[in-house]
């Protein structure tokens, strides 16, 4: 019975679709689990849209409830408040400082509401040169921040699965191979492409598409962007996968040269028999 033989380009391909993939499930959870980096941008936070938008209109409403029966002049009066509240020194203080509880409930699945310091939101109305509402607390909580830990559990586990399977896929693609420096260049071409693709998702995309666009999307760009260490790594394996590229060509070059060498040269025509006149 004839069996069909598992073409090497397909196997390399198939191995190394998932090297990248493990690179990229990597990154993203180291990233977004490297805790002391996103705190370092704990004020780059604070002074983000969706942020100051989401404690305006608590302040707003602890100033003046919105309802039908509001007066438009005392809600227009209450937002203005609010946003010099939140565009104040002591509040992103405030929220810099609750910032490490909020990412234990996100990251880590900690329990219980995060509220700010009293203190500190007092001072942001002081500077704000606005009264404070009695009984005001600033809260987040548990349930309006994301549980981020079955996501990031997924992607630790695909890194190990697909990193596996690279491993054993690359290196049957390339015992099979019948041009074994073909094969090699092919995964130099794939590591120039993981080292565009790592510092195009955390260095371009960050800082030119998604931190203009604001709201929920730039603080996603402003996390992504504390990942911009991966971007020297990702350079580099863009150079090495270059030079692999590069010798792999000049391989071939060399190894055509030496073929043409020994192929004999066009001897001259055997002269024919004298013919006898």
């Amino acid at each position: 019975m004839h069996t069909r033989r598992i073409s090497p380009t397909t196997t390399l391909v198939l191995g190394l679709a998932a090297a990248v993939g493990a690179v990229g499930c990597w990154a993203v959870s180291s990233t977004v689990t490297d805790r002391r980096t996103v705190l370092n941008e704990a004020y780059t936070i604070a002074k983000s849209e969706p942020v100051r938008e989401e404690f305006a209109w608590k302040i707003a409403d602890a100033i003046a409830p919105h309802s039908a029966a509001s007066n438009p002049a005392a809600l227009n009066l209450s937002n203005d408040i609010a946003r010099k509240v939140v565009e104040t020194a002591a509040f992103q203080q405030a929220f810099a400082s609750a910032l490490p509880a909020i990412y234990d409930r996100v990251v880590d699945g900690a329990q219980g509401d995060v509220t700010l310091d009293t203190g500190l939101v007092a001072q942001a109305f002081a500077e704000a040169s606005a009264p404070q509402p009695p009984n005001l607390n600033l809260v987040v909580t548990r349930d309006q921040v994301p549980d981020l830990r079955d996501s990031i559990s997924v992607m630790e586990d695909l890194t190990a699965i697909l990193a596996a399977l690279a491993v054993l896929l690359i290196g049957i693609g390339l015992a099979i191979a019948p041009h074994r420096g073909r094969a090699i260049m092919r995964i130099g071409r794939w590591l120039i492409t993981t080292g565009i693709v790592a510092v195009v998702m955390f260095w371009a995309l960050p800082t030119l598409a998604l931190l203009p666009l604001g709201g929920w999307i730039g603080v996603i760009g402003i996390v992504l962007a504390t990942g911009d260490w991966l971007v020297v790594p990702a350079s580099v394996l863009a150079a090495f996968g270059m030079a692999i590229l590069v010798m792999g060509r000049a391989g071939e070059a060399e190894g055509r040269r030496r073929e043409l060498a020994v192929i004999p040269t066009k001897q001259a025509r055997t002269p024919t028999r004298a013919s006898i006149s």
